[in-house]
């Protein structure tokens, strides 16, 4: 006996198939077509894995390499323009994770956890060049924990947490033994961060923060960074090293003030 299939039904059936293939399409979108969509000059040399649960293997810029970054993407921020979920990178023995939520007018990321070597962080394409002519070349590995970070198209606006350096080294034309810091970022108007040595040769307190330029256009400040304290020498074959920041105070220290943008 031959069962009719009424209009209607045939329509639900219809709809039926085609959500399922909408779905099927949009979970199961390959992470490689996906990709190609990155703006220039990002470009993703090996990807693998969806839309939603992906890896690239080899993200670059230009011909500079970032390393590898992984992520799993979250549905329903999609329904708000916003791009949501845990994304991971490393390189070289550093790697970082964290959750990231991106739309139109800035990126927010929590609880990023990890840890990185100096010199990989340093190699970055990302870093402007006013801030590595300050950054020498060095060895060292940091342990990062932020609760908070949030960068806008004027630069980091929001930044919360800590991040400690062990074993820092400056490499130059002499071998420079440093010590180990922590860097502790608060809450406040503009980004702010107190450095301080954790033991070593050098006595260390500093702050950093944001600092609005004159040629700053509006906006929440970030374009530019100011280190403004004091460090003085604990191993005394500092000393003359340290009077590139000029001479040094009844107690010893140096004043050091350094801006970058």
């Amino acid at each position: 006996m031959t069962r009719s299939v009424t209009p209607r039904r045939a329509m639900l059936l219809a709809a039926a198939t085609l959500s399922a293939f909408v779905i099927g399409t949009v979970v199961w979108f390959p992470a490689s077509l996906a990709l190609r969509a990155l703006p220039a000059p990002y470009v993703c040399a090996a990807a693998s894995g969806s839309l939603w649960r992906g890896r690239c293997d080899d993200l670059r810029v230009g011909d500079a390499t970032l390393g590898a970054v992984s992520w799993t993407l979250d549905a329903l921020p999609l329904l708000d323009a916003r791009l949501s979920g845990q994304v991971a990178w490393s390189r070289s023995g550093s790697r970082l994770a964290g959750l990231v939520d991106a739309s139109a007018g800035k990126v927010v990321v929590r609880d990023l956890r990890g840890a990185a070597d100096v010199s990989t962080l340093r190699a970055l394409p990302v870093w402007p060049p006013s801030l590595l002519a300050n950054w020498s070349p060095g060895e060292g590995r940091l342990r990062i924990d932020l609760k908070t970070a949030e960068l806008r198209p004027q630069g980091l606006v929001r930044i919360v947490g800590s991040v400690d350096v062990d074993g820092l080294v400056s490499v130059g034309r002499e071998r420079w033994v440093l010590g180990d810091y922590r860097l502790t970022w608060r809450e406040g108007a503009a980004p702010t961060g107190t450095l301080t040595d954790r033991g070593g040769p050098l006595e260390l307190v500093a702050e950093i923060r944001a600092a609005t330029l004159a040629d700053a256009t509006g906006g929440p400040p970030g374009g530019a960074w100011r280190l403004e304290g004091t460090v003085r020498a604990r191993d005394a074959a500092w000393r003359p090293r340290l009077l590139v920041f000029g001479p040094a105070d009844g107690a010893g220290r140096h004043a050091l003030s350094i801006e970058w943008r």
